[in-house]
C-alpha cells in the first residue's frame, strides 16, 4: 500500500522477519518510528513528500573534465605588409635611426622591430697619450701622460709611446680592431679592443722645424650587431702644436747689428715681461720693472714672417711711433731651428711705467 509523508529528512526503511516493513525518521542518532507494515517483501511501498528540512550535505568531489570540444573555424586572414611606402616625418630623436621612406611591402613586424629594437653604437674615448719631450740639450726627459693639448717650440721633439682608451661596450666591437692615428696616418693597427693603456710597438717621434700642429686619436670598429654593418668609431683627439717664441721686455742694449748680438739680446740680455710660444695674433703685455728702469729700453722680438706691427696700443693711444724702425736678424733656438726675427726698440729708456698694459697689434 502506498504511504505518503511530507518533508522527509532522513528516512530509514528496514525489514524484520521478512514480512514486516518498518519506516522511521532518523534525527540526532535516534529513530522515530513512522509506520510498521505487515507486508510481504515483494509488495511495493512508496513514500512521497519530505520529512523535516535538514541541512544540505557536503559538496561531492568534482568529476573528471569532459572531452574537448571541436576547434572553431579560422578567422579571416589579414595582410601584415604595408601597401605603400611610409615617410618618417616625426623629428623626435627616437626615430632618427630609421630609414625613410619605408618601402612598400615591408612587414608591420619589421617596422615595429626597427622602431623598438634600436641598436645603439658604442663609443671609444682616448683619455691620454704618453709622451716624452726633448730637452734643450737634445736628450729626452721622462715620459708622462698628456690628456689635452700642448704647445712646443718649433724644433722641439716629442716621442709618443702609448695611449689610453675606454670603450663603452667592447662586446660590440671587433676584436683587435683598434687603431692609433696621427692625423690620418695610421701609426699602429691591430690593437686589442680591451680597455686600458696600449703601448706602441715603436715610438712615434715628431720634431717639425716649422709652425704646425698634429693630433692623435684612436679608432675601433663597431660590428653593428645582427642588423647593421661595421662602422669605424673615432675617439676625441689629443693635439700638439709647434710655435715660435715671442719676447717683450726691458734691456740696456742700445742697438743690435748682427745675428750674434741679436741672439744675445734675445737669449739673456732682455728681462722679459712677455715670453710665450704663440702664433700671429694680438696679445697684451703688462710692463715690468725692467721696462720702467732708467737706461733700459723696451724691446719687442717676434718672427719676421708676421710682418710689421700695425699698432702698439697704450690705454687707447697708439704709441708705435715712439719705436724705432724694426730690424731683422736670424736667431737659432735651443732645438737647432734658425728663424728670421724682427726687433723693435723704444725711442726712449724707461718708456713705460710698471703695470701699464700694452696691446701688440699685428
Amino acid at each position: 500500500m502506498p504511504v505518503s509523508v511530507t518533508q522527509p529528512k532522513n528516512v530509514k526503511v528496514s525489514s524484520q522477519h521478512g514480512d514486516i516493513i518498518k519506516v522511521s525518521i532518523v534525527k540526532g542518532g535516534s529513530e522515530t518510528k513512522v509506520v510498521t507494515l505487515n507486508q510481504v517483501a515483494n509488495k511495493n511501498v512508496s513514500i512521497a513528500g519530505a520529512i523535516g528540512a535538514g541541512p544540505a550535505g557536503a559538496t561531492g568531489a568534482q568529476g573528471p573534465a569532459g572531452p574537448q570540444g571541436p576547434q572553431g573555424p579560422a578567422g579571416a586572414g589579414g595582410s601584415p605588409d604595408i601597401a605603400a611606402q611610409i615617410t618618417v616625418s616625426n623629428n623626435d630623436a627616437a626615430f632618427s635611426h630609421m630609414t625613410s621612406p619605408i618601402s612598400a611591402g615591408t612587414s608591420v613586424e619589421a617596422i615595429l622591430r626597427d622602431m623598438l629594437e634600436v641598436y645603439n653604437r658604442t663609443t671609444i674615448t682616448m683619455s691620454s697619450i704618453t709622451r716624452a719631450k726633448q730637452q734643450s740639450g737634445g736628450s729626452y726627459g721622462s715620459a708622462s701622460t698628456l690628456s689635452s693639448s700642448e704647445t712646443l717650440e718649433v724644433g722641439q721633439g716629442v716621442k709618443v709611446s702609448a695611449f689610453t682608451i675606454s670603450i663603452g661596450d667592447n662586446s660590440q666591437t671587433t676584436d683587435n680592431s683598434v687603431k692609433f692615428l696621427r692625423g690620418s696616418t695610421e701609426v699602429e693597427t691591430g690593437i686589442s679592443d680591451a680597455n686600458g693603456t696600449k703601448t706602441l710597438s715603436s715610438v712615434d717621434t715628431q720634431d717639425p722645424g716649422t709652425v704646425t700642429s698634429i693630433s692623435y686619436k684612436a679608432t675601433v670598429v663597431d660590428d653593428g650587431g645582427s642588423g647593421l654593418g661595421d662602422l669605424t668609431l673615432n675617439s676625441g683627439t689629443v693635439s700638439i702644436s709647434w710655435k715660435h717664441r715671442i719676447k717683450v721686455g726691458g734691456a740696456a742694449t742700445i742697438s743690435i747689428n748682427s745675428n750674434a748680438t741679436a741672439q744675445t739680446l734675445f737669449d739673456s740680455g732682455m728681462t722679459a715681461a712677455f715670453n710665450q710660444l704663440r702664433g700671429e695674433t694680438d696679445f697684451n703685455v703688462t710692463a715690468n720693472a725692467a721696462m720702467d728702469t732708467a737706461g733700459n729700453y723696451t724691446w719687442i722680438a717676434y718672427p719676421a714672417s708676421f710682418g710689421n706691427l700695425n699698432k702698439i696700443d697704450l690705454a687707447g693711444t697708439d704709441v708705435l711711433s715712439d719705436f724705432q724702425s724694426p730690424v731683422d736678424y736670424n736667431l737659432t733656438n735651443s732645438y737647432g731651428v734658425t728663424t728670421s726675427y724682427r726687433f723693435y726698440r723704444s725711442d726712449f729708456d724707461k718708456a713705460f711705467a710698471s703695470g701699464q698694459v700694452l696691446t701688440i697689434d699685428f
